[in-house]
């Protein structure tokens, strides 16, 4: 009911005819999992993990000399070493004191099937499920018949998108609101855990596609451009993608209108004119800002920043004064949407400028990390959040009885020092210890 009043309120706001949504009524709840089949270890296992710092993921402090027992691929005990009650039978494996973490999520890796950046390699960093916005399923045909040990691997299914799209080859080109919904439908059928709209996409069909989403409970993120972001949240979006979707609601009116009239007119003058618009946006005394602050916080939307695409600093070889300083602003935003209460999760974009090949996540941390969130929230943030966007968080994402056995073993206190993300020393996924690559 509340999508369908927002449906209500974003035709009004059009001043546009209303539309029939053709969806089957009788659409089952789709369940949010990943596309690929990972190896669980058997039922009778018991794995005990001992004197861990266990970091659970729920945002409280280390619990000091703590225990996990694993039953098969499920956490069956988490808390204090002195209250478990380790079965004779179980494996035993001591951490050392080393810190014990629910598997990282990658909201937005773009994967790519080949020997420069293969996927099993994430798990080096301690990724145990990512989200792969906008690739289409055929990309994956090589995962059928296929138990490899890799992460958990949730799709979006092409995005949907407006002629002409900008990347062609991912995009399902949308013309209708009918063709909205059945897209979400067919898409869902086919295993999408999620919907991605891109930045041509109307806002009347957004709100079409939401809708179809909503009656298969999944959630639709947008990486826009041309629609502006308030629009697209009073749509029904659940998540954005990138801190630049928020740039033509936060610039002035007269130069958010030359920014969409020249991107309307070519998609790719988007990486000339994005950073022209973000250094000049203002937001102090900026009337536009506040409301878009609060319709983020009340309506519950996730935010995935991927600041680390953006980075730039003076002194660097590539970087510019429209650079530097719409980065700055992007960075000041994403400071604000904190402060606010916004629910920002962590996605790395696969690469990022500053970052060492294969570790845009862990720069992206830090960069949150600088932009107020401690490294607790931000581990909460790549976790439990990040479990919540997913629409997982009833298998995923903390450390408790019932959950799924994707654990990470860290020499370091990330809760102190973030970057101590990196010392991954052991993966579990699925209650089996997995062996990285090197």
């Amino acid at each position: 009911m509340e999508r369908i009043l927002r449906y209500a309120a974003v035709m009004a706001l059009l001043t546009t005819c209303t539309f029939a949504v053709f969806a089957d009524d009788n659409i089952s709840q789709a369940e949010h999992r990943e596309i690929n089949q990972i190896a669980t270890a058997p039922e009778s296992r018991l794995i005990a993990i001992t004197n861990a710092r266990l970091i659970d993921g729920n945002g409280g402090p280390p619990i000091e000399h703590a225990c996990v027992i694993v039953r098969g691929d499920k956490i069956v005990f988490a808390g204090p070493q002195t209250e478990a009650h380790i079965p004779k039978e179980a494996v035993t494996f001591d951490a050392d004191g080393k810190s014990l973490l629910p598997g990282l999520f990658d909201s937005h890796f773009h994967s790519s099937n080949s020997a420069e950046r293969p996927i099993e390699y994430e798990l080096n960093n301690g990724i145990t499920s990512f989200r792969d916005p906008g690739h289409p399923f055929k990309f994956y045909r090589w995962l059928e018949g296929n138990q490899l040990t890799i992460p958990r691997i949730f799709l979006t299914g092409g995005h949907l998108d407006a002629a002409p799209p900008a990347w062609p080859k991912q995009a399902v080109v949308i013309e209708t609101s009918r063709q909205a919904a059945e897209a979400v439908d067919a898409h869902v059928t086919r295993g999408a855990s999620a919907i991605k709209i891109y930045m041509r996409l109307p806002v009347e069909h957004i709100a079409a596609a939401c809708d179809a989403a909503d009656r298969h409970g999944v959630p639709v993120t947008a990486h826009l451009e041309l629609i502006r972001a308030d629009a697209a949240i009073e749509a029904g979006v659940d998540g954005i993608e990138h801190i630049t979707s928020f740039g033509t609601t936060l610039a002035d009116p007269k130069q958010a209108r030359m920014f969409e009239e020249v991107v309307g007119k070519d998609s790719k003058a988007r990486h000339e004119w994005r950073p022209r618009l973000w250094s000049n946006i203002e937001l102090d005394n900026n009337p536009r800002l506040q409301p878009l602050l609060d319709q983020i916080v009340q309506r519950g939307v996730f935010i995935s920043p991927t600041l680390a695409i953006f980075e730039a600093h003076a002194g660097e070889k590539e970087a510019t004064p429209v650079t530097i300083s719409a980065y700055a602003n992007m960075f000041r935003f994403v400071q604000l949407c904190h402060q606010q209460g916004a629910k920002i999760v962590v996605g790395s974009h696969t690469y990022a400028p500053f970052a060492d090949k294969g570790k845009a996540y862990l720069r992206e941390v830090e960069l949150l990390v600088e932009a107020g969130m401690t490294p607790q929230e931000v581990i909460t943030a790549a976790t439990k959040t990040n479990s919540q966007f997913f629409g997982a968080q009833d298998r995923l994402g903390t450390i408790e009885p019932g959950k799924l056995a994707d654990l990470i073993v860290i020499d370091g206190s990330p809760d102190k020092t973030i970057s101590d993300l990196d010392n991954v020393t052991q993966v579990m996924l699925g209650g089996n210890w997995i062996d990285p690559q090197k």
